[in-house]
């Protein structure tokens, strides 16, 4: 055998071959595998990136086809769903007379026997009643002719005067004659005139049934549905719950919701429409109108029909004073009238009555009514406002569907601080002063104390301004770019200067013989604009509390980075604004430097955009030596002032 050689460094070891009784080979425990499948993810996420990009465009196309999808179905199933959805509105209308009865121990068929008895003989006394009327007063009709053809002959010569456009006419009538008259010699047509047979009885019969058994139909249709629902209303309750998903709780609160707001919004509109059609009859009997109780009826009925009801039923009762009366007083009478109960019905009633009953801006009730009119025709104007309260509550209890709810929604979708920042960001400075008085003004009586007027700005600056700040603070820090960084200050100083001259303070009390004058507390920020933003809000809440406060262009740090405190000559209380989320230590420095250079300072840190709202504790406060923290402006012009505060203290009191 040949010697042992040695074996070197770099070869690796002899691996030994697995057989039958060895098992087999391990493999290495070591990064590799790790690093093959880091790069596999990577790869894979670079191939998906482009895929998941276009995942918020796929999904809005889909949305948009489901959306033209439904909307289709609705157009082309308007024939069966109108019945449905009438019947569905009336169901919610009488579905309140059933359940009381039934309380009253009646058996729920006896109790829709009953109602539905009820209300087709109030139905019908009413149609006959308004047969009888309209029958009357078209017997009459023919003696109002002279009166009518009197006033017309009157009001004719100032309509056949002379007009601007006269010339303009005259200039297209010679043009239209000469082009017939060249047409006309042009070509001569022979005129052929054709002669339809005559229609034979049974074939008028026939058209005119077929024109009134199709409302008829559908009006019976309505009436079995209601029928239906009003006798299994829980037992389709519980279907609508099983096919709205596994969530029964939260369908059953949707549910719940949708039919009180239909319901609310029923009564609400019929007691508006009595409310304007039975001062209508009174009015019109008191004037002299022919017919009043049927044009004061018929003013209640038409105004179920938005938007064209109420001017449908002017028309008739203007119309008949025209005719009856042969000067002009009835008819001034009556318009005077109809003017007053639309300004009464429309200012004060309606927004009395309905308040929140459906939730519905008054732009989407606009836009549901010609969306649904579009689909439905009249009968879908009349559906408009139940079927948008039933999309609202949708959209507001099914997490995909809540821009429904944004849409539709008569809440504010911002709350006021949100609503602020939004307009400073965009530079809206009219707007953002709108939103801040109109938040101090809600909150003021209508001769309010300057006391009043100071709480008042106050609780704005704490609970509007502050909080708005507070965000645009983490946005400043983190996705502002310069140009809407300057932006935003410039607005927020705007909006500070108008706050300020609309809301003056009141002067200052002279100080009297003897007694020490009135410190000044000045006023700082810390270092950015919107800490001095911060200043400039506490300084205007101290001035208006009646202390003599002011505030310093410069932030705190700029001054001590430069090492110019003359501008603290002779100041006794400063006051350092931040918005920082953790200032604790900067402002450590800050104070040290300061009580070192100015020792005659009273210092107190106003922390609005530090985390937490409890007490400070002493070892903190003493460790950022300052002498008073206080969290909100409020705390600090109690502090000031000398009211009672859980703000915690040094080791200097504020006396002022």
């Amino acid at each position: 055998m040949p010697p042992d050689q040695p074996v070197p460094d770099d070869v690796p070891p002899a691996q030994p071959v697995p057989g039958p009784n060895r098992p087999p080979r391990a493999e290495p425990q070591d990064g590799s595998r790790t690093g093959r499948r880091r790069r596999i993810g990577s790869s894979t996420q670079d191939t998906l990136a482009p895929l998941l990009a276009i995942v918020p465009g796929l999904r809005l196309m889909v949305g948009m086809v489901i959306a033209a999808v439904v909307i289709l179905g609705l157009y082309v199933g308007r024939d069966v769903l109108l019945p449905v959805a009438l019947a569905a509105l009336l169901g919610f209308f009488l579905d309140p007379a059933v359940s009381r009865l039934k309380r009253w121990g009646l058996p729920r068929v006896v109790s829709v026997a009953l109602v539905m008895v009820l209300a087709l003989g109030a139905l019908g006394a009413g149609a006959i009643y308004v047969g009888g009327q309209v029958t009357g007063l078209s017997a009459e009709l023919p003696t109002y002719q002279n009166t009518i053809r009197q006033k017309l002959r009157n009001i004719k010569p100032y309509f056949n005067g002379p007009s601007v456009w006269d010339g303009a006419v005259k200039v297209l009538n010679t043009v239209e004659t000469e082009i017939a008259q060249g047409d006309a010699r042009a070509r001569r047509v022979q005129k052929v005139e054709v002669q339809e047979p005559a229609v034979k009885p049974i074939q008028k019969a026939l058209e005119l049934l077929g024109k009134v058994a199709e409302p008829l139909a559908t009006t019976g249709i309505v009436f079995l549905f209601v029928v239906l629902i009003l006798l299994d209303r829980s037992g389709l309750q519980d279907r609508l719950l099983r096919l709205m998903g596994p969530n029964t709780h939260m369908a059953s609160d949707a549910l719940d919701d949708a039919a009180t707001r239909i319901g609310q919004y029923l009564r609400m509109q019929l007691f508006v429409n009595l409310s304007y059609g039975v001062p209508m009859a009174l009015g019109l009997w008191w004037i002299g109108v022919p017919g009043a109780i049927l044009w004061g009826i018929l003013a209640a009925v038409l105004r179920f029909v938005p938007y064209i009801g109420p001017m449908a039923s002017a028309v008739f009762p203007l119309t008949l004073a025209f005719a009856v009366d042969p000067g002009w007083s009835l008819l001034l009478w009556t318009l005077a009238l109809i003017l007053l109960l639309e300004l009464l019905s429309n200012n004060v009633v309606e927004p009395w009555l309905y308040g929140a009953s459906t939730g519905l801006s008054t732009l989407s009730i606009i836009l549901a009514a010609t969306f649904w009119t579009a689909l439905w025709g009249p009968i879908g104007l009349i559906l408009s406002t139940p079927l948008t309260v039933c999309l609202l509550v949708l959209g507001r209890y099914i997490p995909g569907m809540g821009f429904l709810e944004i849409l539709l929604g008569s809440q504010a979708v911002f709350d006021p601080p949100e609503k602020l920042l939004q307009r400073l960001w965009r530079g809206d400075v009219d707007q953002a002063i709108d939103v801040a008085s109109e938040n101090i003004d809600q909150a003021l009586p209508p001769k309010p104390s300057q006391q009043e007027q100071a709480i008042a700005v106050t609780h704005f600056y704490d609970e509007v301004a502050v909080p708005a700040l507070t965000i645009a603070a983490q946005q400043y820090r983190n996705a502002a770019s310069p140009p809407q960084r300057q932006r935003l200050s410039e607005a927020v100083a705007m909006l500070l200067s108008g706050l300020q001259r609309h809301y003056r303070p009141a002067a200052l009390a002279p100080v009297a013989e003897g007694q020490p004058p009135t410190p000044t507390m000045v006023c700082v920020g810390m270092q950015w604009d919107i800490d001095r933003h911060a200043a400039t809000m506490a300084a205007h809440a101290l001035q208006l509390n009646g202390v003599d406060s002011s505030t310093r262009a410069v932030s705190i740090d700029t001054v001590l980075r430069q090492g110019d405190l003359s501008l603290y000559d002779g100041v006794r209380h400063l006051c350092i604004c931040s918005f920082h989320p953790n200032p604790l230590g900067r402002l450590g420095q800050m104070c040290e430097s300061l009580r070192r250079r100015c020792p005659q300072l009273s210092i107190t840190v106003l922390l609005l955009g530090a985390q937490g709202r409890g007490p400070m504790r002493a070892e903190t406060l003493g460790s950022m030596r300052a002498h008073h923290a206080v969290y909100q402006i409020s705390e600090l012009t109690r502090l000031v002032v000398g009211e009672p505060t859980t703000t915690m203290n040094a080791d200097k009191p504020l006396s002022l």
